[in-house]
């Protein structure tokens, strides 16, 4: 990945000349803001750690918004790589998951990762489907009704909140101005009404999963999935409350550690020996404090300014992705995973440039 964006960072300057970087670094918010999360990352590294993969993806970022020309991303050129993206998501899901019936922690790929590029897609693929060219509706629906099969097969509730809130609120807020033809509505729906029949048995152990530990938590057990989350979330205060500012790096771990020899933390957690806190939030205030949370919150928030001179279309991706990300990061941490962070950036970014050009 590192030589391909290398590559294509001395391609691009080769053949548009430093033009475009010029621009870029001139007028791009977005590119300002991963730079300061780079320099703030390389800061953290050599003062108490971070994770060298979330230090990787940020640079190779860098590399890409200041050299790539974002102008050649079309509407049409987007739609096909959300039908290609959303098959590749799709097949990884299903393949792993259904085919070979492996749990989500063998996957390859960690699954609530995958599910979250798989939900940015079906959104971005949503919004395009509001076209007046009828072949580009007919891609866009397509990878909307794939990825959101992948999103589903993914089986990360999380996920599946945030997406599906996301979607509900865009087809009630924007029904009006879609300009869905009735063919495209009619095969969507019927897609989604066959899909639906072939998820169910999915969808369902889900949610009896999820009913059991809601009760187990009701009844005083947090040693299930989501009672687990909860303690990570009680443990936080005390974890940073000597190191708020800039946070524990690598030394998390030492600190949970003698919080567990203080009995403030279960055996059970102690065994999970948390890599993270499930929660994006909580989860930079530990490892990178205050400044690490402002970072996060400029990159979520960024993207967004402008938005009201921006045109329908480009409102409902970047306001969605936005919003699907901000959900993620309530139970999972999906800037801290190199593959969700790359493709966040790189959709707001241009998008953000796009409607500025609308």
């Amino acid at each position: 990945m590192v030589a391909l964006v290398v590559i294509s960072a001395i391609t691009s300057i080769s053949y548009y000349g430093l033009q475009t970087t010029r621009d870029n670094l001139r007028h791009n918010r977005v590119l300002w803001v991963v730079l300061a999360l780079t320099a703030y990352g390389l800061f953290s590294h050599f003062y108490h750690g971070i994770s060298s993969r979330e230090i990787r993806a940020l640079l190779m970022a860098s590399v890409m918004l200041i050299c790539f020309p974002r102008e050649l991303i079309s509407q049409r050129l987007l739609s096909w790589l959300c039908l290609m993206g959303g098959i590749s998501c799709f097949y990884m899901a299903y393949y792993y998951g259904q085919y070979l019936d492996i749990g989500r922690g063998a996957w390859p790929i960690n699954a609530i990762p995958q599910a979250t590029m798989s939900a940015a897609i079906g959104l971005i693929a949503l919004s395009l489907s509001c076209n007046k060219n009828a072949s580009h509706t007919t891609i866009a629906v397509l990878a909307f009704v794939i990825s959101t099969a992948a999103v589903l097969f993914s089986q990360s509730r999380g996920v599946w909140l945030g997406y599906f809130v996301t979607v509900a609120l865009m087809i009630i807020l924007h029904f009006r101005s879609l300009l869905l033809t009735k063919k495209s509505c009619l095969v969507a729906l019927l897609l989604l009404i066959m899909g639906g029949f072939a998820l169910k048995p999915v969808v369902e152990a889900r949610i009896d999963e999820t009913q059991y530990e809601v009760n187990q938590i009701m009844s005083g057990n947090f040693t299930t999935s989501a009672g687990l989350r909860l303690q990570m979330w009680a443990i936080v205060p005390q974890l940073v409350e000597d190191n708020w500012l800039l946070g524990l790096g690598r030394y998390h771990r030492e600190k949970f550690n003698e919080l567990y020899q203080q009995g403030q933390a279960s055996e059970t957690l102690k065994q999970q020996n948390p890599a993270h806190y499930h929660n994006q939030f909580l989860d930079r205030l530990v490892k990178s404090g205050m400044v690490g949370v402002a970072l996060l919150l400029a990159l979520l928030s960024v993207p967004l300014i402008g938005l009201s001179r921006a045109s329908h279309q480009h409102r409902y991706m970047l306001s969605s992705i936005v919003l699907l990300y901000a959900t993620a990061s309530l139970t999972d941490v999906p800037f801290s995973h190199p593959q969700p962070l790359l493709l966040y950036i790189f959709l707001v970014s241009c998008l953000t440039t796009s409607s500025r050009k609308h």
